[in-house]
């Protein structure tokens, strides 16, 4: 009865917490630490970045959902690099527990996203130095189990530097996903990245999170050897198009430049990203994934045809799971990274709809 009332305060407060930040966030605009966004191991990456419903045992999955956080995740330690964008990269820590008062699970999480050391120069061009730039973020998740329903939440401490200037704040996310019971099924939904940021420098606005309000689900077709995951993010702006009037454009009856229009079925098609999981072997996957948002930013014209798509396999050796996943840009550029999760004891949990 007191796990059930604390989980009941739990949704609660999560919900009203929601309500006021739906009303009180910008959505639209530019936002500061971009990198909460990103995936924080190699199979989201190869499965399409957003899902928050595909399950397994790496603790790092809490930074996607918080309410991933089941047993399958107990004494999990894991480590994801992500070589990323002109030689910045990107690291993430995981590590989970159980809270033997409680019956909860919960995590620690580092994220660091390292920008290098780059050269500082006076007005006239003049190197009078170097100054080195990071985005980073330690996290602590819990994760209570009720019944079919999982309840979790997530608190970070973010922050950014750029030689003497920084931003820092807290983030907060917040989620719940529902297991069938029989079925290999899971829907989840999860709140990410609502909370506050300060900076140390008078900037132009008041900086902002990406918040990102996400649905999603989980499947696995009776008899077939195949997962897929569906999920829908961003809910919280409808529209996510952005046209460059240079490349997409229109003439009107005179031969004036128009810009392009885009439809209500695009504008719903960029929210959503498809992965499926190639059940070849219990102890190894094919990942494949696809985010249109994605693919309609980075492609170019009349060429890009990867753009947009991403892949990877998943691998377990004993106390060992080894994933890979690349996401592809543009032709001939995209990020791959790499996940290693360990059992600290003895040897994963195995549990239905995980294999």
């Amino acid at each position: 009865m007191r796990s059930t009332g604390c989980g009941l305060l739990f949704l609660i407060i999560g919900l009203c917490t929601l309500w006021n930040v739906s009303y009180a966030q910008v959505t639209g605009g530019r936002s500061r630490l971009d990198f909460l966004q990103l995936p924080a191991q190699a199979r989201s990456t190869a499965l399409g970045s957003n899902h928050i419903t595909a399950q397994g045992n790496d603790p790092a999955l809490f930074l996607q959902n918080p309410a991933l956080l089941d047993t399958a995740k107990i004494n999990n330690v894991s480590l994801n690099l992500m070589p990323y964008l002109a030689d910045t990269k990107f690291v993430n820590m995981g590590y989970a527990n159980r809270l033997r008062k409680t019956g909860g699970i919960w995590a620690v999480g580092l994220q660091y996203l390292n920008y290098g050391t780059m050269q500082e120069t006076d007005d006239i061009g003049n190197v009078v130095g170097e100054f080195r730039a990071a985005d980073y973020g330690l996290s602590a998740g819990y994760g209570h189990t009720l019944g079919a329903f999982t309840l979790g939440a997530t608190a970070k401490f973010v922050g950014a530097s750029i030689e003497s200037y920084q931003t820092w704040g807290m983030a907060f996310d917040w989620g719940a996903t529902f297991r069938h019971p029989r079925e290999d099924l899971t829907i989840g939904f999860v709140a990410k990245n609502f909370g506050f940021l300060k900076q140390n420098y008078n900037g132009g606005n008041t900086p902002v999170l990406p918040l990102d309000m996400r649905v999603g689900v989980t499947f696995k077709p009776k008899y077939m050897p195949i997962r897929v995951s569906l999920t829908a993010h961003h809910l919280n702006r409808f529209d996510m198009v952005y046209n460059d009037p240079n490349l997409f454009y229109t003439y009107d009856l005179n031969g004036n430049k128009l810009p392009k229009k885009t439809g209500v079925a695009e504008k719903l098609g960029r929210h959503l990203s498809l992965g499926a999981e190639i059940l070849a072997h219990p102890n190894f996957r094919i990942l494949l994934g696809y985010d249109h948002l994605r693919r309609q930013e980075l492609r170019l014209n009349n060429r890009g045809a990867l753009a947009g798509f991403s892949f990877g396999a998943w691998l377990r050796i004993k106390r060992f799971e080894v994933g890979y996943g690349r996401a592809q840009y543009v032709p001939g550029f995209g990020s791959s990274s790499i996940s290693v999760v360990m059992n600290l004891k003895n040897g994963f949990v195995k549990k239905s709809g995980q294999e």
